[in-house]
């Protein structure tokens, strides 16, 4: 953190409040060593990495005696002796451990092994995504052996193995595993093995081509028992946790991350904190199949906290910080570069959470946190070669800060037990126990409900499916219903639409409203002959006279279920609505979340102007759900339809926006008669037309430019940022094409990823390196792929669709259009490329000022009030 001038510093005051045994302490924010963090907090920076060719480091953990091991994300694990040890050092000591070992993005040390869970690209080190244990054979206290634990197949990149945590009680080991890492079938699983992709309307894969193949549940945790290595799946359903961690009740949480691809879209859902209860589900599917959280065939998070990308988690048992601080969850954000800290308050069987911000720093990738034997915390940075620190943060304030024995919450104790006791059932069949099953599925707790039905799926079929029969309680009715779409077959199925059908639902507050709808959509996704005339006639009767006079979300499933039904008379009045100007209110409350507290200044001010632009995900959800819909048209409908397209077209929103309206168009006009088609598909031309002209208007660079190197742009960067304009670099980003494959703050074209944030996890070198050898570190979602052909072509670039028999590859990232089609059965053989879609020197024709404009706009987030112009 040597650079001081673009630090953009986060000083606001937390939330004053007395300083009680469930409160949070009041501590004003200082600066320390371009961090801000509470006062009274001192923060050491012990170590640099980069510094020792020691690459960026992501994973950490202790030994017996609070030492540390750390692994590079692209090389070697390191034993880090630290000063005030049992050993008494003065400085801080970093060896490579002397094993054909790395690449491990989780390490836990116990019983005098240490466990690696490695995320492996087959390049740096040649060893096979994995989990690991290293021991020392000779007992000479040096690690020398590796036995292979588990191996994973395929590539993986940043959506493969993540950490590893101890249970409380020490028997079991728990795994975090991203969406690429496919659950193994022989082993048992707590969410019944069900799952599917369940989406009344079919999903759209994402244009990008980013984890298409990926099918349900998608990311999941397992949990290992130590002594028989037995693997059990615990939770699925998320898009690719990092870490989890356990709190004082024995409770685990995940921080899940968003997909920033998909932001605008009615499919989008933030980083959040989630509860992972046994045998629970979160719903994240590919593309726009992703579970919206008040469905009740998932879990909601906790809390959600808008965009991000979630990397760390600890718990603060055994910190010598202030005993409010000890009892709840430190979060890190690597993307915004700041860390959080959620207060944990039970609520039914699970928690509410008020989420403050702790520290934040600008650039300050956090990876990976522990607590240390001493009461400190250990903190990372770094990750995709990013410089990496170890820092130490200690308390020397006025508050009492010893390590507090954390016991068990009292409040919620009760409702945590009877969640607990059906959990028993996630891998019990017990047919005695079904009545007590039954009697807790309509439970008033979301997570209780959700374990009872879970349970409940889990036993023998035949012995409950026909209790609906019996049932004269709308709720019992509704759980029973998901449960037999789920489990049951199309006999049930129509059954339980016959007695869904009959409920009065008009008069429901709006979550079982939303309840009563999923019900009747999962019957109808999973049956194949479940409809007969009569009773789809019934069910539309039911659904129709609601449609337009609920909620959003009621409103928003509603559409989906009638349009898949083909009910025509809701077009006019649907497209009526999206033609309203009212903005979608819930979507700015997805973005600057109210579940936080404190926010950085800057998030802030970067989605109040992303909203300006935003589209109406709402409209989105409708004109996806009319797309299916065959008969009912009229030219002045249609007209009106596919106008709607040319506005949605000029909005802005995540990297896959205009893509995902591109495409949600090309299956309506596949409905389209023939002799219509291209009438309606040029209604969007003009607005493609305006979308691509970035560069429209902008002051062109007048150099004489150079063949850039790192060292050069550092040099040019310190001598000149303080006569940076942002005017211009406003005008050099778009010149120099960055708009043409970057979005910032909603302008620019999404392929690449959104530099609205870069500022918070770049250094100018970081900023530099990308710039001059993009290829050195590039993310999984833009990464392109080789295939080399039979007839002797070489293919690469991006799948963007995929057909029976052929795969459509983007090849150019500056022409998404420009297409190369290519047969499967023709593929000698597939790699992953090393070489990044954006090539270098697209800013060789600036000079020192231009360059310097350009990256103070960049570190500036677009942001003309940012301090780096001060």
């Amino acid at each position: 953190m040597k650079s001081t001038v673009y630090t953009f510093l986060f000083v606001v005051l937390l939330v004053c409040i007395s300083c009680t045994k469930n409160k949070q302490p009041v501590f004003e924010t200082y600066v320390s060593n371009e961090i801000t963090i509470p006062k009274g907090f001192v923060l050491e920076e012990l170590y640099t990495p980069k510094e020792h060719d020691q690459g960026s480091w992501v994973a950490m953990a202790k030994d017996d005696k609070g030492n540390l091991y750390t692994s590079d994300q692209f090389g070697y694990i390191y034993y880090v002796t630290l000063p005030n040890s049992s050993n008494e050092l003065k400085e801080i000591g970093v060896k490579k451990l002397n094993v054909e070992m790395g690449l491990a993005q989780g390490l836990l040390w116990h019983k005098n092994a240490l466990y690696a869970l490695v995320n492996s690209n087959m390049r740096e080190i040649k060893i096979p995504s994995g989990f690991y244990k290293i021991t020392d054979s000779t007992g000479d206290g040096n690690l020398n052996k590796v036995d292979t634990l588990q191996v994973f197949k395929g590539w993986f990149g940043e959506h493969g193995p993540h950490n590893i945590l101890l249970s409380p009680d020490k028997k079991d080991l728990y795994l975090v595993l991203g969406n690429r890492i496919k659950i193994p079938e022989e082993i048992q699983s707590y969410t019944p093995r069900i799952w599917d992709e369940d989406n009344i309307i079919p999903s759209i894969k994402d244009p990008s081509g980013h984890v298409n193949e990926i099918k349900a549940p998608g990311g999941w945790v397992a949990k290992v028992n130590i002594e028989t290595e037995e693997w059990l799946v615990h939770n699925v359903g998320m898009r690719n946790t990092y870490d989890i961690a356990f709190n004082q009740d024995g409770e685990l949480f995940g921080f899940d991350s968003d997909m920033e691809l998909d932001l605008g879209m009615p499919w989008y859902r933030p980083i959040r904190l989630c509860h992972f209860t046994s045998g629970s589900e979160f719903g994240w599917r590919s593309g726009s199949g992703k579970f919206l959280p008040e469905y009740p065939d998932n879990l909601p998070g906790i809390a959600n906290l808008g965009q991000g990308s979630p990397t760390g988690l600890i718990h603060g048992e055994g910190l010598k910080f202030p005993s409010y601080y000890q009892k709840g969850l430190f979060l890190f954000d690597w993307s915004y570069g700041t860390m959080y800290y959620a207060s944990l308050t039970p609520k039914g069987s699970s928690y509410d959470v008020e989420m403050t911000q702790f520290l934040s720093g600008i650039p300050l990738p956090l990876t990976k946190g522990i607590v240390g034997n001493d009461g400190a915390m250990y903190f990372l940075t770094g990750g995709r070669r990013l410089a990496s620190k170890l820092y130490r943060l200690k308390y020397e304030g006025d508050s009492p800060n010893e390590v507090v024995q954390l016991v068990a919450h009292t409040k919620g104790e009760k409702e945590r037990n009877l969640r607990k006791e059906l959990e028993t059932f996630h891998t019990n069949k017990d047919a005695i126990n079904i009545d007590f099953i039954l009697s807790n599925i309509a439970h008033e707790d979301r997570f209780t409900r959700f374990a009872a039905r879970t349970a409940l799926e889990h036993q023998e079929y035949d012995l409950w499916k026909n209790k609906i029969n019996k049932s004269t309680v709308d709720d019992v009715i509704i759980a029973l219903s998901i449960a037999i779409a789920r489990s049951g077959n199309d006999a049930d199925r129509a059954n339980a639409l016959n007695k869904l059908v009959a409920i009065q639902w008009a008069s429901f507050e709006e979550s079982k409203k939303i309840d009563f709808v999923r019900a009747v959509e999962l019957l109808l996704i999973r049956s194949e002959n479940a409809l007969n005339a009569s009773l789809k006639n019934r069910l539309v009767k039911t659904l129709l006279p609601m449609y337009l006079k609920s909620s959003t979300i009621v409103n928003k499933e509603l559409c989906k279920t009638l349009s898949f039904l083909q009910v025509s008379e809701i077009i006019e009045t649907t497209l009526t609505a999206m033609e309203s100007g009212k903005e979608d209110e819930s979507q700015k409350s997805l973005y600057l979340s109210s579940d936080i507290s404190q926010r950085s200044e800057q998030y802030g001010k970067q989605v109040e102007e992303m909203l300006k632009n935003m589209p109406n995900a709402q409209h989105v959800s409708y004109a996806k759900s009319l797309s299916v819909i065959t008969e009912g048209w009229t030219k002045e409908l249609r007209t009106r339809y596919f106008e709607w397209y040319n506005k949605a077209l000029k909005k802005s929103g995540g990297n896959s926006y205009a893509q995902f309206i591109r495409a949600i168009q090309e299956t309506a006009l596949a409905n389209v008669p023939l002799e219509d088609r291209q009438f309606f598909e040029a209604l969007a031309s003009e607005a493609l037309t305006d979308v691509n002209n970035f560069a429209k208007g902008a002051k062109q660079p007048e150099g004489p430019g150079q063949n850039w190197t790192v060292a050069a742009v550092k040099e040019a960067y310190s001598k000149n940022r303080q006569y940076a304009n942002f005017e211009n670099g406003r005008d050099y980003y778009k010149a120099s094409l960055c708009a043409n494959c970057h979005s910032m703050n909603g302008v620019g074209r999404n392929i690449g990823p959104d530099l609205s944030k870069v500022g918070t996890r770049f250094s100018i070198e970081d900023l530099a390196e990308a710039v001059v050898d993009p290829s050195s570190t590039i993310s999984d979602r833009y990464r392109y792929d080789t295939y080399y052909m039979e007839d002797g072509r070489v293919v690469t670039g991006k799948v963007i669709e995929e057909e029976k028999s052929f795969l459509q590859i983007s090849t150019n990232a500056f022409a998404l259009d420009l297409k190369t089609r290519i047969h499967k059965g023709r593929i000698e053989s597939k790699e992953i490329s090393d070489i990044s879609p954006m090539p270098p020197g697209l800013f060789n024709r600036l000079n020192e000022q231009e360059l310097t404009d350009l990256l103070t706009f960049l570190v500036s987030g677009g942001d003309k009030n940012n301090k780096v112009y001060n």
